[in-house]
């Protein structure tokens, strides 16, 4: 007996994986399947990766086209802002060795990954972008078991994660941070995909949802919104 195999997916969770997997079990190609992990990943290893994060694709379509595309954070329009906007260190101890890290809105870029798999799902995307948000919103509503690496990151990253009363109500909701086989649920990114799916990227942006930039960064000088960079080569 023979059998098909339609692509294989590498991930940091095994659920970031299935949620790929599944878009190609349902006729997606592999950006589809590529955009679906991106959105699971957000909930499945969300401080390695996020909505306000940035990245890049280097793709290769059926017709054989190799396409680079840059949807990498951008950095502010001004060098000074005035007021200065919130920058504070604080520790990380990864037992052999603390490093220090800086938080608060000075460190944030604008987000680039909203805007990224938006352009690449219209210009190489197969399925229709509600079914391919479809894990994420699951993962997200429905909440996830943290494994034992999440629960060494949370750990690792403490002073992060409990910085503001934000951070605390995902990664800390009854006081103290969650560990090992504890539920991560995030339903504010549940309901924000189910916005972006129906109104667009601009939402994230420029409308009501939780990218904060829209309000607090924009006016020292942020630009509005990455503009994803589609190189094609030979």
């Amino acid at each position: 007996m023979t059998s098909s195999c339609r692509g294989v997916i590498a991930a940091g969770h095994p659920l970031t994986a299935e949620a790929g997997a599944e878009m190609l079990r349902r006729g997606g190609n592999a950006f589809d399947a590529a955009i679906a992990a991106v959105m699971a990943a957000w909930v499945t290893e969300p401080v390695l990766t996020g909505a306000g994060g940035g990245g890049f694709l280097l793709a290769h379509t059926a017709q054989g086209e190799d396409c680079l595309f840059d949807f990498f954070t951008q950095t502010p329009q001004q060098r000074q802002l005035s007021p200065p906007p919130d920058f504070y260190p604080i520790e990380a101890n990864f037992g052999d060795a603390v490093q220090e890290f800086h938080i608060g809105l000075g460190s944030v870029a604008v987000p680039g990954c909203v805007a990224g798999i938006f352009h690449i799902h219209e210009r190489l995307g197969q399925l229709p972008l509600g079914a391919i948000a479809e894990p994420a919103i699951h993962y997200a509503s429905q909440g996830i078991a943290v494994n034992r690496f999440m629960a060494y990151c949370f750990e690792l990253l403490a002073p992060i994660l409990t910085a503001n009363a934000e951070t605390q109500s995902i990664y800390a909701p009854r006081g103290k941070l969650l560990a090992l086989n504890d539920i991560l649920k995030m339903p504010a990114l549940a309901e924000t995909l189910k916005d972006l799916v129906q109104q667009g990227p601009a939402l994230f942006y420029e409308g009501r949802s939780p990218s904060r930039s829209s309000t607090t960064a924009n006016p020292r000088g942020l630009p509005d919104r990455p503009s994803p960079l589609a190189v094609s080569s030979d």
